[in-house]
């Protein structure tokens, strides 16, 4: 049966003629699946999420056994309640493996939490993109309390509502940073409740098969890419510190470091970084880092910008050794661990400030955005390729799913050239999936993908170039299969909101939560929300997520939004247990040209990046201006002008491009009566 469907699938490509790459004219024969036919029958990719623990032990109760055995040590310790955040000593939205702590004791794999255990509860805090995730992962003796949910206290609320005077509430100083303790101690105290310090974290004597701290290589970013050298970065920050009147600065986020040096790495999964703390002096750097990741390549590249490399355990100890030297020291209190900052009170001065390397990061200079920009179009093709097998086997009736999917998408991505890795663990869900803000398929549990489904996906690529994250939201089956008019209304409403995001046109110093309200108001009109930010920064062929910018209803967050800064742009809304809409690309903040400028001040705008066709099936036409349809079909238009060559070697991606970029219009209103009325209507 196989050969003899090959056989024919040659005979019909043969007959068919190659279509023109020329956007118009708009007609053209169906031709090659022959490549498509070949991933119809490939073994699926390995998805992102790589990270494995082990089962939830249970006793015949039905009891945690791993929380039993904790709160024996806690008692063994006379700790009251401890505290197990998401936290690496580096401050990492992603911890590596070796740190994933709290992942082990709770099971729950988000990306944000904070657990709290003491004699008699477990609970586990997290944020709305999370709450259904938490409800599936924890077991019966966790709770879960809904983070920035009215009446959802904070944990140093709850600790000190709940323990005695005297209790004993303890840490790890690595993994929390100072202005966090300041703030817990302070509300503590209250109550005359203890913080305790502890550097043995508790978590680690549990943890038998705690994997090892990873020994990627580190490699050099291509400067090509990177726009300036890490001489003329090193300078800037010497410039920071002159300032401040400082002789050392304290770096422990590992993107800070990656940037300064113009370095990447693979300690941590999806984020280019490698495990790592950065001292920089008036005459010389210290780095600590594991020697054994250093290339002779690497090597060389440090001594040219005079960069003494150390164990990585020591810098602890080399901290307080220049502050007993009398150096002033500087560190950011909301990045750096109080572990370190209590090594730098032997200084006869501190200083504490926010870090200067976030705004430099965010302020993307030529080369990283052209970098940025090449990305995303590489990003394209391949996703324009992945979307097109999708549609052309749901058609055919074949049935692929979530996790098959999520392995082939990241084969796609690889064809690409420059291409490294995922930018985080691919999201994704079909149906009821979808409503999972951050879903994570698993190969045991995976929902099948067929005609008829409403599938979301979310993912992003790190190239040698750049960065990239897009969410599309695609229903299968052709026209045979439709959504329903619910799901149409609430994406077309999504899409309006991105709409509004993307042609914002606002005055400089504008903070990002003012654009927030943009991306929400047609689904408010609806009485429709979503529990998530509208938009985060994104590093240059560094961490996905990056600060110190956002778009969201946060307004304690005023960083103006600046030129050269990128920003998602991803409005959605989840019906639990149902499905789940977003549409996300990613931006370039650009200087707009006005009729006007009031008071000499310059107006800003957008420069899309994302180039993905966003389906035109799910939309309601008639919730749509005449400006926001001439907005999708100028987006659709450029799609095909900059990625058609790019999917070129693929016929079948050809055409589904060139399917999914036709003009939407609304159809012409049927007027019945006499000739008059219908000339009037005309």
């Amino acid at each position: 049966l196989m050969v003899a469907f090959l056989a024919m699938t040659s005979l019909l490509l043969a007959s068919r003629a190659q279509a023109s790459l020329a956007r118009a004219p708009r007609v053209r024969t169906r031709s090659s699946l022959s490549s498509f036919v070949r991933r119809a029958f490939m073994a699926p990719g390995k998805t992102a999420n790589t990270r494995a623990l082990s089962a939830r032990a249970m006793d015949k109760e039905g009891h945690d056994v791993g929380l039993q055995r904790f709160r024996t040590l806690m008692k063994e310790r006379e700790m009251d309640a401890y505290v197990v955040p998401t936290a690496d000593p580096h401050q990492s939205e992603y911890p590596p493996n070796c740190h994933a702590r709290r992942e082990y004791l709770t099971k729950f794999t988000g990306s944000a939490g904070s657990a709290v255990v003491t004699e008699d509860e477990a609970l586990l805090w997290t944020d709305g993109r999370y709450f259904l995730q938490a409800a599936d992962e924890l077991g019966e003796d966790w709770g879960l309390q809904k983070q920035g949910v009215q009446g959802t206290p904070t944990i140093s609320e709850w600790l000190s509502d709940k323990l005695k005077p005297g209790s004993n509430v303890a840490i790890d100083p690595y993994l929390h940073t100072a202005l966090e303790v300041e703030q817990i101690e302070k509300k503590l105290a209250e109550k005359n409740i203890n913080l305790q310090l502890v550097h043995d974290n508790l978590v680690d004597a549990l943890w038998d098969t705690r994997p090892p701290f990873p020994t990627t290589p580190i490699r050099i970013h291509p400067p090509e890419w990177a726009g300036k050298t890490s001489t003329e970065k090193l300078a800037e920050l010497r410039a920071d510190m002159d300032k401040e009147n400082a002789d050392v600065m304290v770096l422990s986020k590992l993107d800070d470091v990656a940037w300064a040096l113009n370095l990447r790495g693979g300690d941590i999964e999806s984020n280019p970084v490698f495990l790592s703390y950065l001292l920089v002096l008036k005459d010389k750097v210290m780095l600590f880092v594991d020697k054994s990741k250093v290339t002779p390549t690497v090597q060389q590249h440090l001594d040219e910008i005079k960069a003494e490399v150390e164990d990585y355990d020591n810098v602890v100890g080399a901290v307080e050794d220049l502050a007993k030297a009398g150096m002033k020291i500087m560190y950011d209190p909301a990045s750096t661990s109080v572990a370190l900052a209590h090594a730098a009170k032997a200084s006869p001065e501190v200083v504490r400030t926010t870090s200067p390397i976030d705004l430099k990061k965010a302020l993307k200079n030529k080369q990283e955005l052209d970098g940025m920009r090449e990305a995303h179009l590489r990003d394209a093709a391949a996703l324009c390729k992945f979307w097109a097998w999708m549609d052309l086997a749901t058609k055919r009736g074949e049935v692929i799913n979530e996790y098959d999917a999520g392995g082939e998408l990241k084969n796609f991505r690889s064809e690409q050239p420059g291409f490294i890795e995922p930018s985080f663990p691919s999201i994704v869900g079909e149906g009821p999936n979808g409503a999972v803000i951050h879903y994570r398929a698993a190969k045991a549990t995976a929902r099948d993908i067929k005609a008829g489904s409403l599938i979301l996906i979310d993912s992003g690529g790190q190239y040698d170039c750049g960065t990239t994250d897009v969410t599309r939201v695609y229903h299968f089956g052709g026209d045979k299969h439709q959504p329903t008019q619910e799901q149409k209304d609430v994406y077309t409403r999504v899409l309006k909101g991105h709409i509004a995001v993307d042609t914002a046109v606002f005055p400089e110093g504008t903070p990002g939560f003012v654009l927030d309200v943009f991306a929400r108001r047609h689904l408010w009109e609806a009485g429709l929300n979503y529990l998530h930010g509208t938009g985060h920064g994104v590093g240059a062929a560094l961490n996905v997520h990056e600060g110190p910018h956002s778009i969201s209803p946060r307004f304690t967050n005023t960083v103006p939004l600046k030129p050269g800064m990128i920003c998602s742009n991803e409005p959605g809304y989840y019906e639990d247990g149902v499905y789940g809409m977003r549409i996300e690309n990613l931006l370039i903040v650009t200087e707009k040209e006005t009729p006007n400028t009031f008071n000499d001040v310059k107006y800003l705008g957008f420069e899309r990046l994302t180039h993905v066709p966003i389906q035109r099936k799910l939309l309601n036409l008639d919730l749509m201006t005449d400006d926001e349809i001439k907005w999708m079909n100028d987006y659709h238009n450029e799609i095909w002008e900059k990625i058609s060559p790019r999917v070129s070697d693929e016929q079948a991606a050809l055409d589904w491009l060139f399917d999914n970029t036709q003009p939407i219009k609304r159809e012409p209103l049927r007027v019945i009566g006499n000739k008059e009325a219908v000339a009037a209507a005309e």
